[in-house]
C-alpha cells in the first residue's frame, strides 16, 4: 500500500513530501534492558554509569573500531511512575544505551572483539536482565545541529 499524500501547506520546505530526509552519517544502535530482579535500582544505575561505562570506553577496541558516541539513558522508578500517572503507555525498561558507529563493520568489529567477549559481556551478568532488545537505524535530524559530516536540521523557527 502506498502512502497517500494529504493536502498540506508546509511551513518548512525541507520537510515537504519532495524533500530528502536528513539522515545523519552514523548508524545508531539502541539497546533496551532491565535490571536483574535481585539488584536494587540504585545499584543497577550506579554500576552501569560507572563500572560498565568505564569498561566500555577504556576498551582499546572502543577507539580502534571507530565508535562515535556512547550514551546512556536512565529511567528510574520515580520517573516511570510520573509517566504512568500522566496516563501514558510506558516503555517499561530501566535503561537504554546508544552506540553510534560509522559503518556496520565498525560495530561488528567491536561486538566480536576479544575485550567485548572477555569483559563487557560478563559484566552485564552483574546487573542486566537478559535478553536485551535492540533497535538500529539512522537519525533523521529535523531540528538542531548535525553530527560531524552531516547536515543541520532546521535552525530557525518561523513565527
Amino acid at each position: 500500500m502506498t502512502l497517500k499524500k494529504i493536502d498540506h501547506e508546509f511551513t518548512y520546505e525541507e520537510l515537504s513530501y519532495d524533500a530528502k530526509p536528513n539522515y545523519q552519517p552514523c548508524i545508531k544502535l539502541t539497546f533496551f534492558f532491565n535490571k536483574l530482579p535481585h539488584v536494587s535500582h540504585e545499584m543497577f544505575h550506579r554500576h552501569w554509569e560507572t563500572v560498565h561505562a568505564d569498561l566500555t570506553v577504556a576498551s582499546k577496541d572502543f577507539g580502534a573500531c571507530n565508535l562515535q558516541r556512547y550514551v546512556q539513558f536512565h529511567q528510574p522508578p520515580e520517573v516511570k511512575e510520573r509517566v504512568k500517572a500522566l496516563g501514558m503507555d510506558l516503555l517499561d525498561f530501566d535503561g537504554c544505551s546508544e552506540i553510534w558507529v560509522k559503518t556496520w563493520e565498525d560495530w561488528e568489529r567491536f561486538a566480536s572483539s576479544p575485550r567485548y567477549a572477555e569483559v563487557l559481556g560478563p559484566d552485564c551478568k552483574h546487573f542486566m536482565d537478559m535478553p536485551i532488545k535492540v533497535m538500529a537505524g539512522y537519525d533523521n535530524i529535523i531540528y538542531g545541529p548535525a553530527l560531524p559530516g552531516g547536515k543541520d536540521g532546521i535552525m530557525e523557527l518561523k513565527q
